[in-house]
């Protein structure tokens, strides 16, 4: 297994970062006050068969930290081994106050890959999680292989959120991702998104505060969610009332 740390903790009215890791290499883009930006950067090709990625993200009181892919996810397999699944955690960690966006980029299951993908997600008070996930059923002509993505979203006051996709290329589930390929999802939790603009995409609003918003697609560019995604950018999500269209 391999391991990608993303520390950012307050000192003063700056951040003290750690940033580690080979597989998946995060690099300080910018640092203003208690703002940082960083980006996460493929070490080499990934991810082939039995790959082991664990992504540790941990934020401070206070701090605010965006994450950027650099390139997207393509998970490679053999057809002579069926068994040798990847695997991809993520385990975000926020105290009181803190802010996480994590733009990530599609994630591409090619037609022999096997992936286990699963996202943890620890919010303190007062702190939130925006994330854009695109998870990609093969290439252009490729039926796809094997996905199972799971998440658990938690706070001081029990589970936020808590699912499990379970797909396969070769065999589309009515009700599930049917003809589709391409699964584009925004993810808040902590804080709730404005109203979108758009009937045909899917919305959620959890229970316990935050929003989730996804769109099918055949191909990643067709999705609706880019300017959804545009509002978080320029500040954390569409504020309750104002219309974002999609």
């Amino acid at each position: 297994m391999t391991r990608t740390v993303v520390e950012v903790a307050p000192r003063g009215g700056d951040v003290s970062c750690v940033l580690a890791g080979d597989l998946v290499v995060p690099r300080l883009v910018r640092r203003r006050g208690r703002h940082v930006e960083v980006a996460l950067v493929a070490g080499r090709a990934m991810l082939l068969p039995r790959d082991e990625v664990e992504i540790d993200v941990r934020l401070g009181a206070g701090c605010t930290l965006r994450l950027v892919d650099i390139g997207g996810l393509v998970v490679y397999g053999r057809p002579d081994d069926a068994d040798a699944a990847s695997r991809w955690h993520a385990c975000l960690d926020l105290a009181a106050d803190a802010r996480l966006t994590w733009e990530g980029l599609p994630t591409v299951v090619t037609a022999h890959g096997r992936l286990l993908r699963s996202t943890a997600v620890r919010l303190a008070s007062g702190s939130s999680v925006v994330l854009r996930e695109t998870l990609v059923l093969g290439r252009t002509g490729e039926a796809g292989g094997d996905l199972r993505s799971d998440t658990d979203a938690a706070d001081e006051g029990g589970p936020l959120l808590r699912e499990t996709l379970e797909v396969r290329g070769t065999r589309p589930e009515a009700g599930v991702l049917g003809r589709y390929r391409v699964m584009d999802s925004i993810v808040a939790l902590g804080e709730r998104l404005g109203p979108v603009d758009d009937d045909a995409v899917t919305r959620l609003d959890l229970a316990r505060g935050g929003t989730v918003v996804r769109d099918l697609c055949e191909a990643a560019h067709e999705s609706r969610l880019g300017p959804v995604w545009a509002a978080v950018a320029r500040g954390g999500g569409a504020p309750e009332g104002e219309r974002v269209a999609a």
